[in-house]
């Protein structure tokens, strides 16, 4: 990420496909009150600097600190820590220094989710994300004694018929306190997005850009959430990151809308009074504002025997011009669930081949000679299970 000279920040060639990581963690005898959101903002920056990405700007509310990030987005709340980052950035680099600093003012960790879609362009991938199971390593080796027999990890699609969505899980489980509620995600990410909604997302030649605030109002995404407390940004030369917040409910939004690499992430996540807006009403406006070629959509819960909405995971009907392509599911022993849908657009000539989207070689473990020449050294290997519909 370069600067220009008059402070905007330029947005160069890179991965869309986040790498997402949500760590939570127990208050502690000592812990103060606002747990994890008394983090320092030098300490903030330093973890950010590990991460290979930087601060860019902050909202909060009285119960989560958001922030734009160079490459995605970080959430901070008394006791969860959200970091989702793009392009060639090392996420996993800032958790060993996390967990020291949660240990420094006595929280433990207590449950790890890691999920990302497949790389579009996994070949440019750093190690450890050169393959799915080196990340596994690495995960288990900091949250795997959590559990009795380590984390569980999965991966949900079929390689062909679009983006896979890998998952670690690590869970302590041990009991939650009677106000403990569980966290609900859903996220739809998108690729060969339509010629004039990617346009609505450069800055440069684009007549009808004003601002970030305007973009956001325009395209129909401050609708997606009206009451939040919303962050965005609009790079240059193209590029788009929105962050929104309302009461522990969460928005966040990142476009890469150049044609040969086209790809937008929307997330939703929060407890269930939170998601109040029927999934199937946000899908549809999610692709009305995009109109992408290939769709996946993923919804998640991390204690399924306390899902207030009884029905989460269940996508009923596609889009309007879309045709379910594929669809998973799986229970983890961690006690969370994960449903992924792979949607397509409809093709005028019937029997037309339906193409991947884009690489779909991030699922394949493969160790080069660049991963044994890795600082990071080497992983143990450990077997990925492909869950299938």
């Amino acid at each position: 990420m370069t600067v220009t000279e008059n402070g905007v920040l330029h947005m160069p060639i890179f991965e869309g496909s986040e790498k997402r990581i949500e760590v939570d963690f127990r208050f502690g005898a000592n812990s103060p009150a606002n747990g994890l959101r008394s983090i320092p903002r030098e300490t903030l920056d330093e973890l950010m600097t590990l991460a290979r990405c930087c601060i860019v700007s902050s909202r909060s509310n009285d119960m989560l600190d958001a922030y734009v990030l160079s490459e995605s987005s970080l959430f901070v709340y008394p006791t969860k820590w959200i970091l989702k980052t793009c392009g060639t950035t090392r996420l996993l680099n800032s958790v060993p220094r996390l967990l020291e600093v949660a240990r420094s003012i006595g929280l433990e960790p207590r449950r790890c989710k890691y999920t990302r879609a497949s790389f579009l362009f996994p070949e440019n991938q750093p190690f450890p994300y050169t393959a799915f199971e080196h990340e596994v390593g690495f995960l288990d080796e900091h949250f795997g004694a959590m559990c009795a027999n380590g984390g569980t990890a999965f991966m949900l699609g079929e390689p062909y018929q679009g983006l896979q969505w890998h998952v670690y899980l690590a869970d302590d489980m041990l009991p939650l306190g009677d106000e403990f509620k569980p966290t609900y995600n859903f996220e739809v990410t998108m690729t060969d997005l339509g010629a004039e909604a990617a346009a609505q997302f450069f800055r440069d030649n684009n007549p009808k850009f004003v601002s970030a605030e305007r973009t956001t109002k325009d395209t129909g995404i401050a609708e997606l959430k009206p009451k939040a407390i919303i962050d965005d940004y609009v790079f240059e030369p193209c590029g788009y990151s929105m962050n929104g917040i309302d009461n522990t409910g969460l928005i966040t939004i990142h476009v890469t809308p150049e044609a040969h690499q086209s790809y937008a992430s929307v997330e939703f996540s929060g407890f269930g009074e939170d998601l109040m807006a029927p999934v199937q009403e946000l899908l549809n406006k999610v692709v009305k504002i995009f109109a992408p070629g290939k769709v996946s959509v993923t919804m998640s819960v991390d204690k399924v025997d306390m899902d207030a909405t009884g029905c989460w995971g269940h996508l009923t009907m596609c889009p309007a011009g879309f045709g379910l392509q594929g669809a998973s599911s799986q229970v983890s022993p961690c006690g969370g669930k994960v449903a992924y849908y792979t949607l397509i657009e409809k093709l005028a000539a019937p029997g037309s081949p339906i193409t991947p989207l884009h690489h779909a070689a991030s699922f394949l473990s493969i160790v080069t000679s660049s991963d044994s020449e890795a600082d990071n050294g080497s992983e143990p290997e450990r077997e990925i299970v492909t869950a299938t519909a």
